[in-house]
C-alpha cells in the first residue's frame, strides 16, 4: 500500500509581515545603541523579494523567523529557521503534512501486517504493488493535466478525504474481521487513482506557497520530513497495534488527514487564486501540450529519463528487495533488517540536511546531482560486495544518502525549470518515470534475482546507473544546471 507523499507548506495568516529578532548595530565609538534604536531586520544575501524579508524598526520581538524562545540568549541569538519556513503559508501546511505523513507510514505498517496475515505467497504480495501502480500509470499524466487546468489546493483537499475514507473502510474490515485478500486489491487500485490526482497537484503546489528562491530549502524539507516519519511512524504503530489492534492504525491515518484539510481550508481564505493560463485546451491536447513541451527541453527530458533510471535499477534494490538481501545474502538476523532500515533512513536524513543548506548556484546544485549519482554506484557496489551486514552499513549510508539527494535536486530543479502553466504535467511526467514502472522494475529484479543470484544482480544495476547517469549528464542534463545569461530574467535555483 502507498504511504503518502506529502508537499510542505505553512499557517495561513500572511497578512503580518514576519520579523526576526533585533541585531544590536554598533555605534561610531563601538557601542551599541539603546534597545529602542534598534533593527529588525531578516538577514538575508539575496534582495528581499516579500514583506517577510523587508527590513523594519522597532523593539526586541518574539516572532517566527527565529527561534523565539532561546532569542534572548547569547548562543541561539543569530540562529534561523530555515528561509522557506519563515514563510507563514509553507510552515503550517509542512507541519501538517508532517502530522499527516506519520499517520501515513502506520497505515503502511498496518497494511503489511494485514497482508502478511492473509497469505504469504510472494507472488500474492506483488499483485497488490502492481493492481496500486496500474492507476498511476493511466491516469498520472491526466492528474498532471488536471493539476494545471484547476485549483490545486481544492484537488488536494478532495484526495485527503477520498484518503480518509479509505482508510475508515480499511479500518471497519479489519476491526469486525471480514478483510479478504480482494479487498485490499480494490483499496489499493483507489489508492493508485487518488494518489495519480494528488501527487501532481502537490508537488505542484509548493510553487504556490514559497518564493522561487525558497523552493529548494521546500523541497529539501519535505524531504526531510518524509524520512524522518518513515522512520517514526512504524515505531508509533508497533505500539499502537500491540495496545488498540491493527484497525487503530488506520483509524488514526484518518484522523491524521484532518490537519491538513483544516489548513488548506484555512489557506483558502488568504491566498490569491493562481491566475491560470488564458488558453485553455481541451484535455487530451493539453495531456499533448505538456508531453511535447518536456520533449522539446532537452533538461526536462535528461531529469525525467534520469528518475526512470533510479526507479528501475535503484528503488527495487535499495527499498523493497534490501530484507531479502540482508537475511539471504549477507546472513542477518530479523533484527538486522531494521536496523538497515534505520541506517538508510539516516543516509537519507543527512542527505535531505544537505539539500537544505547547500548553495543555490547552478554549478553547485549541478555538482550534488553528480554526487549523488556517483555514490548511487558507489553504495550498490558495495553492498554488493560485502561478506556480513556488518560491512554493509557503510554502503547503506551512502546509498540513501546519495538517494535522497539525487531524488530532491531532480525534484527542485524540474519544479524551477517548469513554467508555471505546464508545471503540473511536468511533475506528473516525472511522478509517472519514478512511481509507474516501479513495481514492474521490482518484479523483473527479484526474477533476474532468482536466476543469477541478487548480489550480482546488485552490482550489475550499479554498473548500469553509472553507465545511463553519465550518458544522461552528457547528452541532457547538464543543459539544466547552466546559469542564466547575463541578460535573461534572473532565476534561483537548487
Amino acid at each position: 500500500m502507498h504511504a503518502r507523499y506529502g508537499v510542505d507548506t505553512g499557517s495561513a495568516k500572511t497578512s503580518a509581515p514576519e520579523v526576526t529578532a533585533p541585531q544590536a548595530v554598533p555605534q561610531a565609538g563601538g557601542e551599541a545603541p539603546p534597545a529602542a534604536r534598534r533593527q529588525v531586520y531578516v538577514p538575508r544575501s539575496d534582495p528581499p523579494t516579500s514583506p517577510t524579508a523587508a527590513l523594519e524598526e522597532g523593539p526586541d520581538e518574539a516572532v517566527p523567523g527565529r527561534l523565539a524562545a532561546l532569542a534572548g540568549t547569547l548562543p541561539f541569538r543569530d540562529m534561523q529557521l530555515p528561509h522557506a519556513l519563515q514563510t507563514g503559508p509553507f510552515r503550517g501546511y509542512w507541519l501538517s503534512q508532517i502530522v499527516a505523513l506519520s499517520g501515513g507510514w502506520m497505515q503502511n505498517t498496518g497494511s503489511q501486517l494485514v497482508v502478511l496475515s492473509l497469505t504469504s505467497s510472494a507472488v500474492a504480495i506483488g499483485v497488490i504493488n502492481v493492481v496500486s501502480a496500474i492507476p498511476l500509470l493511466l491516469f498520472s499524466l491526466y492528474g498532471g493535466v488536471i493539476a494545471d487546468r484547476l485549483d490545486r489546493r481544492r484537488i488536494i483537499i478532495a484526495t485527503q478525504y477520498v484518503l480518509g475514507i479509505v482508510s475508515l473502510i480499511f479500518a471497519y474490515l479489519i476491526w469486525t474481521e471480514r478483510i479478504e485478500y480482494w479487498h485490499i486489491l480494490v483499496i489499493a487500485a483507489i489508492a493508485g487513482v487518488v494518489m495519480a490526482f494528488q501527487l501532481p497537484a502537490s508537488q505542484a503546489f509548493v510553487a504556490e506557497l514559497v518564493d522561487r528562491d525558497d523552493m529548494p530549502q521546500a523541497l529539501a524539507l519535505n524531504s526531510a520530513s518524509f524520512n524522518a516519519t518513515r522512520t517514526v511512524g512504524p515505531a508509533i504503530a508497533g505500539v499502537v497495534i500491540g495496545a488498540l489492534g491493527t484497525a487503530a492504525a488506520f483509524l488514526i491515518n484518518a484522523l491524521s488527514l484532518l490537519a491538513p484539510i483544516w489548513v488548506l481550508l484555512r489557506l483558502g481564505k488568504t491566498m490569491k487564486p493562481r491566475v491560470a493560463a488564458s488558453r485553455r485546451p481541451a484535455g487530451g491536447s493539453s495531456l499533448k501540450e505538456g508531453i511535447e513541451h518536456i520533449r522539446t527541453h532537452e533538461d526536462l527530458l535528461g531529469l525525467v529519463l534520469l528518475s526512470a533510471i533510479f526507479s528501475f535499477l535503484v528503488f527495487p534494490n535499495l527499498l523493497v528487495l534490501m530484507p531479502l538481501y540482508i537475511t539471504e545474502v549477507l546472513g542477518g538476523s530479523e533484527s538486522w533488517v531494521a536496523i538497515m532500515i534505520s541506517v538508510l533512513g539516516v543516509g537519507a536524513l543527512a542527505g535531505s540536511f544537505t539539500m537544505l543548506r547547500g548553495s543555490r548556484l547552478e554549478a553547485a546544485a549541478g555538482k550534488r546531482l553528480r554526487i549523488g549519482m556517483a555514490g548511487l554506484t558507489v553504495g550498490l557496489l558495495w553492498l554488493a560486495l560485502s561478506p556480513n551486514p556488518w560491512a554493509a552499513i557503510p554502503g547503506v549510508v551512502i546509498a540513501g544518502f546519495s538517494f535522497t539527494v539525487s531524488n530532491t535536486q531532480i525534484m527542485t530543479r524540474l519544479q524551477q525549470l517548469a513554467p508555471d502553466e505546464m508545471r503540473g504535467r511536468v511533475m506528473s511526467a516525472n511522478g509517472l518515470a519514478f512511481n509507474g514502472v516501479m513495481p514492474f522494475a521490482t518484479m523483473a529484479i527479484a526474477l533476474l534475482s532468482e536466476v543469477i543470484g541478487q548480489a550480482q544482480v546488485m552490482a550489475l544495476c550499479a554498473v548500469l546507473v553509472l553507465i545511463g547517469s553519465v550518458l544522461m549528464w552528457r547528452r541532457y542534463i547538464w543543459q539544466a544546471f547552466v546559469p542564466p545569461h547575463p541578460t535573461d530574467e534572473p532565476a534561483a535555483t537548487g
